[in-house]
């Protein structure tokens, strides 16, 4: 099972449709006017942080999560402490730095969204996700993604995490990694809810792909596929 944790500064995870990376700044700290090729998505953990783009300037303080469309320049300031943050370029593309922030208008910008409420990513062909609840005692259904990546970042809780029928318990601060097709569930056994920030890459459909345990111990797929490919064979 692919698990890391968000405390390791450095690449998490990573695949052809993500790379996940663990960044702090210090005091003061910015990383300068930068640009990516591919959508990005981003996870607050501490500290006071300032984003600036060509025409605002947005507050931040952990926990939070953003998205920033593709080509968009922006700059990430850290206050008066330390701060810590994720960010995942869906596809996997590299932080260019460009001399000034955009020059014309452009198509999107930054997003700002909160964890403690089902804040989801906007709309975006590349990525979806946000933040997952799950409440005590509740399991999510085995499924896996057609295709598609997934990656969950445990923020509260204590879980129980199957990954083609492997199980491994997952706590706040650590990060789970499932390549495309591995089917998986989730099962809260802690005390309270739940709390996990996730991204899928890419964002395919149908969305999740269900399948029915056979007496033999493998599993059908019950959703149709649509994108012509081969399906895994049955597995745990």
């Amino acid at each position: 099972m692919h698990r890391s944790s968000i405390n390791t500064v450095g690449i998490l995870a990573k695949d052809d449709t993500f790379a996940l990376e663990s960044k702090r700044l210090t005091a003061g700290e910015s990383t300068g006017i930068v640009a990516c090729e591919s959508d990005l998505v981003l996870l607050f953990i501490e500290g006071d942080l300032t984003i600036t783009t060509a025409d605002r300037s947005h507050s931040v303080s952990g926990s939070a999560q953003a998205y920033i469309n593709a080509g968009i320049s922006f700059e990430i300031t850290a206050g008066d402490s330390q701060a810590s943050y994720l960010i995942a370029s869906c596809p996997d593309a590299p932080l260019v730095a460009t001399e000034t922030h955009d020059p014309k208008i452009v198509t999107g910008g930054v997003t700002i969204l909160r964890t403690d409420r089902y804040d989801r990513f906007p709309d975006s062909g590349l990525v979806r996700g946000g933040m997952f609840y799950l409440d005590e005692g509740k399991v999510a259904t085995y499924h896996s993604h057609d295709a598609a990546a997934e990656v969950f970042v445990f923020l509260k809780g204590d879980c129980d995490a199957k990954v083609d029928g492997h199980v491994e318990r997952f706590s706040a601060g650590e990060v789970l990694y499932v390549p495309a097709e591995e089917k998986h569930e989730l099962a809260n056994v802690g005390e309270g809810r739940l709390e996990v920030w996730l991204t899928v890459t890419p964002n395919v459909t149908p969305s999740h792909t269900f399948c029915e345990e056979l007496n033999d111990g493998t599993f059908k797929r019950t959703t149709p596929r649509l994108d012509g490919l081969d399906s895994r064979p049955p597995a745990a």
